[in-house]
């Protein structure tokens, strides 16, 4: 991030000093002012001023409108008195008469509170540059904000806290890590919390119906991916604009600390990486498979899956490898991850055939998002000994996708297992001449002559195959939909009253996709 002690300056930006003018005085300042332009320092206008065409950058000029209001100068400046008239160049100005020596003491207070602000970061640079760690930071922090501070990972999981948490009610402990509950993560996504934190630039505050508070969220970034976010509930104290100022600090200072922080290495990877190698070459049998599954610390149930995921491009990766697989053993509490070159692979072990509830899937799309990533998920299966070939799946699926990147980053082998089949028999001509004829013609018709026969068989099947509701879903009455069948059969001698036909137009359309 490039933040040294040479970065904080003794300043207040305009906007910050036109809002606390506004609110002492009760009045508007009028012009146009670019809310993050910086002052460093005061000084009134006066007549060696008025033959200046540009005045000294970053000096806000207070004038008295009477003298000078209609002199053509550049640079910042506020008049007062100015009644219902303009100044004659583009400047900030007030109507009403004040006291410009009250007015002058006013504007110094802001920039002198603000260079408080200054000092603060000052003092949380040398707390970084000592070498202290996060936790010192976020101390030392707490002792301006006198809020609580939670630095959380991309996968909701607490990296760090001050003070630290005892919160039952939002908080729970998921493989060894305090992680953020899911009815709270997914409240995150229902409000775009979570899509405000990926694209801000900024801390921005938010309000939650069931607290009285507000809560500052800022996402915390390296290079161009989020690897976590800063949040700040407001439940001591209101927070002011200078909090935000220092918020956005906290931010840039964590995400340096991160990326020199060895705290996130998992001393059992080693182990799962040879485990997952030994499972996927076949040297078990299924007791000792689950027996040695239990040892390292799954609890094997009824049915288990496969994730696997990569980034984006490998220049996507800014941490040590077991940074993520930290995070994704807080999002799959049973299971376990290894390393297989620049990819994941997960292990989880479930009761349920559902692979993973709305939440879950919620978490791992999230910290896929925000990390440049893509996953895919295998079909589930119920012998352990068999994960070679769900692997398999995960693994050629993931190959297919990085190639054809969609919008998406979760992909599942059940959407996907026709085109990932026929891909791998490599015969491209041969894949492409098993498309029913009948669709081949429907296709070429559609494009020629700007018919929607195919959007309308492929509605038909989206629908079971139900005519009422193919037609419920393209917004027509059934005798249209019926008219369109016979125009299909005519056509192109489609059969809607065959199951093997019916397969096959479906297997076509699929490849069509």
């Amino acid at each position: 991030m490039g933040i040294n002690s040479k970065g904080f300056r003794k300043m207040a930006y305009i906007h910050d000093i036109v809002d606390v003018i506004e609110k002492k005085y009760g009045l508007i300042v009028h012009g146009d002012a670019q809310k993050r332009q910086s002052i460093d320092g005061m000084r009134f206008f006066n007549e060696n001023d008025a033959n200046i065409e540009h005045l000294s950058p970053n000096v806000l000029y207070l004038a008295d409108f009477s003298k000078y209001g209609q002199l053509e100068v550049y640079g910042d400046i506020l008049y007062v008195g100015a009644g219902k008239e303009q100044p004659g160049s583009d400047a900030l100005y007030i109507e009403e008469n004040l006291d410009m020596i009250d007015l002058y003491n006013t504007i110094e207070d802001v920039i002198i509170s603000n260079h408080q602000i200054y000092l603060k970061k000052q003092t949380l640079f040398n707390v970084l540059h000592s070498g202290h760690g996060l936790d010192s930071l976020l101390k030392t922090a707490y002792n301006y904000l006198n809020n609580t501070i939670v630095i959380c990972d991309s996968s909701y999981g607490i990296i760090s806290s001050y003070p630290e948490l005892a919160d039952t009610e939002n908080l729970e402990i998921r493989n060894n890590r305090l992680s953020v509950k899911p009815k709270n993560s997914e409240d995150m996504e229902v409000k775009k919390i979570t899509e405000r934190i990926y694209h801000s630039v900024y801390p921005f505050a938010v309000k939650f119906d069931d607290y009285p508070y507000y809560w500052i969220f800022e996402s915390i970034r390296i290079k161009h991916a989020v690897v976590g976010y800063v949040c700040v509930r407001c439940n001591e104290r209101e927070h002011t604009e200078s909090d935000l100022d220092l918020i956005h600090t906290i931010a840039q200072m964590t995400s340096i600390q991160l990326q020199k922080d060895d705290s996130y290495r998992n001393p059992q990877g080693i182990k799962y990486d040879m485990y997952l190698s030994d499972l996927f070459a076949r040297h078990y049998t299924e007791p000792l498979a689950r027996e040695q599954l239990q040892r390292l610390g799954v609890r094997p149930r009824e049915y288990f899956f496969i994730l696997a995921c990569c980034f984006s491009t490998e220049s996507e990766r800014l941490m040590n490898y077991h940074y993520y697989i930290q995070q994704l053993s807080t999002i799959f509490t049973n299971s376990i991850t290894g390393i297989f070159g620049s990819r994941f692979i997960t292990l989880v072990s479930t009761s349920d055939m559902e692979r993973m509830n709305a939440g879950t899937e919620q978490r791992i799309i999230t910290f896929l998002t925000m990390n440049h990533m893509i996953g895919t998920v295998s079909y589930p299966y119920d012998k352990l000994i068999d994960s070679s070939a769900y692997h398999n799946q995960c693994q050629g699926l993931l190959s297919q996708i990085s190639s054809e990147p969609g919008k998406s980053p979760l992909y599942y082998y059940n959407d996907y297992y026709l085109k990932n089949i026929l891909k791998s028999l490599n015969k491209q001509a041969l894949v492409e001449a098993s498309i029913h004829p009948s669709i081949k013609f429907m296709k070429k018709h559609d494009d020629e002559h700007g018919t929607n026969y195919i959007s309308t068989l492929q509605a038909y099947f989206d629908n079971n195959r139900s005519a009422p509701a193919t037609a419920n879903a393209l917004f027509i009455h059934k005798s249209t939909l019926f008219y369109r069948f016979d125009k299909m059969k005519q056509l192109f001698n489609i059969t809607l009253d065959d199951k093997d036909a019916l397969f096959a137009y479906e297997y076509s359309l699929r490849l069509l996709e």
